[in-house]
């Protein structure tokens, strides 16, 4: 017997109870092994124990599942048969209001609308015979779409009337049933009858379907198998082709041994030439290091001459009578570099009044600076600290001329100034250097570059600083 039909429950959305063959709310509910529920008659149907029938349910889990079921591992699931009596349902039967659980629809209910003639079918969409259709000319009967319902409301009242729903109700003591009554009667069962063969039929085609549907996986895996076959006699021809691979294997082992002896020889003899080559490589590193502290020591030494030359110039240039010759070599490069920025001044060889006297020298900016930059030639005048200035008066008061030499000996250019004993550029050093002070324009640029004078020739220039030293203790 199916399920029990949506149309009588209040709910009828319940596809926690929902049998998976017949589509309807388990009747009887049996659970499997993987946790599915079917009806107890459909489960006999489409799986009679031949262990060959599959969950119909496991292929829509994710991941997909397929279960053979066993018998022996299905059992009556009590506890979904008492919740789904404890739902809310109605009487199927047309004019009857009754509402309660499954339960007592199956147990207790007495429809009142069955007293007065045979179990009509009950569906909101059927109408079944009552007081009213025969007091308005007779009873209405449904047609042959209600097929499954009239079978599924028989289902569920038969167990009310203790026999079979499509028997006919005697009337009452001393009446008599009329002859067009009895027609009606036996038609409406002849109906109900006629629904549990269809229903009957659409069941066996459900089953044809199944079988079909069973029968093309086993073609399914037969065409698996033949594949299967096919690979395996692949591989066993390459089974076959391996052992004729090893069998000239062992013929080459014999070749490999004998060339695994000569590369043992070769590898003994590389490992004496490896011995060997690292020997040399620290002989050569030991050598190397000897080379890096024999350039270190040069360097050395060719800075502490660089230092003597420098010294050996400076004795050269220097004076100890106040007049320094300042000769300016490689002038072009000079200026240029002054132009760019590169080297915007340098400073001359030192000078001295005397051996214990004041140490001087000059600063030259050959493209200017200050108020003459870019247009002047600026020199100026630098009292520098030397060994003897305790001895010396201070601040500088000793007057100083300044000279660009023409090498024609035409028209030198002279310029001359007295130190301002309150600026701090002469007063006594105490750093190397006092804040240089002297002539920002002291010639012109286009004066310098003259044709008419001889201040530049053989691309060197010749300034000359007097100090007088008269009135100065020699």
């Amino acid at each position: 017997m199916p399920g029990f039909p949506d149309n009588i429950f209040k709910t009828p959305d319940n596809q926690k109870y929902r049998c998976p063959f017949c589509q309807l709310i388990l009747r009887d509910p049996v659970q499997t092994h993987c946790g599915h529920r079917y009806c107890s008659s459909c489960l006999d149907i489409f799986n009679p124990g031949d262990g060959a029938a599959r969950c119909l349910s496991c292929p829509k889990e994710s991941p997909p599942e397929d279960t053979i079921l066993d018998r022996s591992q299905m059992y009556r699931d009590r506890f979904a048969e008492r919740e789904i009596e404890q739902m809310e349902v109605t009487c199927p039967m047309t004019g009857c209001g009754w509402e309660g659980s499954l339960g007592d629809l199956i147990h207790k209910h007495h429809c009142p609308a069955t007293d007065d003639g045979p179990l009509p079918p009950a569906d909101t969409q059927a109408t079944g015979v009552s007081g009213q259709d025969q007091g308005a000319g007779g009873p209405k009967f449904p047609d042959e779409n209600d097929a499954f319902t009239l079978a599924a409301n028989q289902q569920v009242m038969s167990p009310l009337r203790g026999a079979c729903a499509s028997t006919s109700r005697p009337t009452d003591e001393g009446q008599a049933s009329s002859p067009s009554n009895d027609e009606k009667n036996r038609v409406v069962r002849l109906q109900v009858q006629m629904s549990n063969l269809e229903r009957q039929g659409k069941y066996l085609t459900n089953v044809a379907t199944r079988v079909g549907t069973r029968w093309q996986a086993v073609g399914e895996r037969l065409v698996a198998c033949q594949g299967a076959a096919g690979r395996l006699a692949a591989q066993m021809e390459a089974y076959e082709q391996q052992r004729r691979r090893e069998t000239r294997v062992g013929t080459f082992e014999g070749i490999v041994a004998v060339l695994n002896r000569e590369i043992e020889k070769c590898s003994s003899q590389m490992e004496a030439y490896e011995r060997q080559r690292r020997q040399d490589r620290e002989i050569i590193e030991t050598l190397e290091r000897k080379v890096r502290s024999l350039e270190r020591i040069i360097a050395l030494k060719d800075v502490a001459l660089a230092e003597q030359d420098l010294r050996i110039q400076t004795l050269e240039l220097t004076s100890y009578d106040g007049i320094l010759t300042w000769k300016i070599a490689d002038f072009t490069r000079k200026r240029h570099d002054a132009i760019t920025g590169k080297t915007a001044s340098f400073y001359s060889p030192c000078f001295f009044t005397s051996r214990t006297g004041y140490k001087m020298c000059a600063r030259i900016y050959l493209n200017g600076d200050g108020m003459g930059k870019g247009t002047h030639v600026s020199l100026f005048f630098v009292v520098m600290r030397g060994h003897y200035d305790g001895l010396l008066r201070w601040p500088f008061r000793q007057k100083v001329t300044f000279m660009l030499l023409d090498q024609n000996n035409r028209e030198h250019v002279i310029d001359a100034f007295r130190p301002d004993p309150t600026s701090s550029s002469f007063q006594r050093p105490t750093s190397d250097m006092n804040i240089a002070s002297g002539c920002p324009l002291f010639v012109p640029l286009s004066q310098l570059d003259s044709s008419s004078h001889g201040y530049v020739r053989d691309d060197t220039l010749f300034i000359r600083v007097i100090v007088d030293t008269s009135d100065l203790d020699r």
